[in-house]
């Protein structure tokens, strides 16, 4: 069993994006765990919501990650300064962090994938 953190920086429309959320499937069903995701750059749009609505990769990743009890990072400055974002503009299930909460995060696991 392998401890992975993954890095989402494709857009929720992006096909990276879902070869992201296929591979996390795959490692989980493969018996390893994934320990983060953190989205970064184009990737933090995946915790944008507009009304209740999410786009369908993100809730996907919102149902993965409710069922394996994994974190889905959001970085907090890409969110604040590249994208004009608040809290309020976010889904729930994704957390502001930032690159040290990935960083640490990294530094435990096995394996880090970029997507």
């Amino acid at each position: 069993m392998t401890d992975i953190v993954l890095s989402v920086h494709s857009a929720p429309d992006d096909s990276r994006s879902l070869l992201a959320f296929h591979y996390a499937q795959a490692a989980l069903t493969l018996g390893h765990r994934i320990q983060q995701v953190f989205f970064y750059e184009a990737g933090v749009l995946h915790g944008q919501h507009m009304g209740t609505q999410v786009t369908p990769v993100a809730a996907e990743w919102l149902k993965l990650a409710t069922q394996h009890d994994i974190p889905l990072v959001l970085c907090a400055t890409v969110v604040e300064q590249d994208y004009q974002l608040s809290e309020a503009d976010l889904h729930d299930g994704f957390a502001l962090g930032g690159l040290t909460e990935f960083s640490m995060a990294a530094a435990k696991a096995e394996r880090v994938m970029q997507f």
